[in-house]
């Protein structure tokens, strides 16, 4: 239970008491928070570093009341600073979003390619003259090409059996525990 002394937070929301008593309210981050987000030098398509940026600008939008917007805007070109990213990619990132409706025609498929900085660029820009989309997808992890550290369940699971015996006859069965301490209890 928390209990409010001027301010209390709620999901990403934090709901603070102003002077004249009325109730403001404000990003909040936890303690705990470190201010790292998707660094401007890490190998991921531009389009994401992006929406990094925009998302924090549209939350602070959305969550913020007009007190509280300008010094949170603030705070985020320090954090989108010390993640790397320059004045003109913060300023990009902190203009409202305009969309603009294309009159082409629609793509006629999609390719989805793997994000590599320097060919992914070129073959949307050739896909694009044959009307076809790209989506740039993040390249795989390392974790992705190795073998699960954890041993498979095996033996550790409930299921049926069979164990042979010294005398040359089998004892098959099922059990709802683990097969492994079954065989244990069928060798005592």
């Amino acid at each position: 239970m928390e209990i409010e002394d001027g301010h209390l937070p709620f999901l990403d929301i934090d709901r603070y008491r102003k002077t004249d008593g009325s109730l403001g309210h404000r990003v909040y981050r936890k303690p705990t928070h470190t201010n790292l987000y998707l660094h401007q030098k890490s190998h991921h398509h531009p389009a994401n570093k992006h929406s990094v940026l925009s998302s924090l600008v549209h939350r602070a939008a959305a969550l913020c009341d007009q007190e509280s917007l300008a010094p949170e805007l603030t705070f985020l070109t320090q954090v989108f600073k010390q993640n790397g990213y320059s004045h003109q990619q913060i300023q990009r990132a902190m203009k409202p979003a305009t969309r603009t409706i294309k009159t082409e025609d629609k793509p006629i498929s999609t390719a989805y390619l793997p994000y590599t900085q320097t060919t992914c660029g070129r073959i949307s820009r050739m896909l694009a003259k044959y009307n076809i989309k790209s989506v740039a997808i993040p390249p795989r992890k390392i974790s992705s090409y190795m073998s699960p550290i954890k041993d498979a369940p095996g033996l550790r699971t409930p299921g049926i059996y069979k164990i042979p015996c010294e005398c040359g006859k089998v004892y098959i069965g099922q059990s709802g525990r683990s097969v492994q301490l079954r065989i244990k209890e069928h060798g005592r």
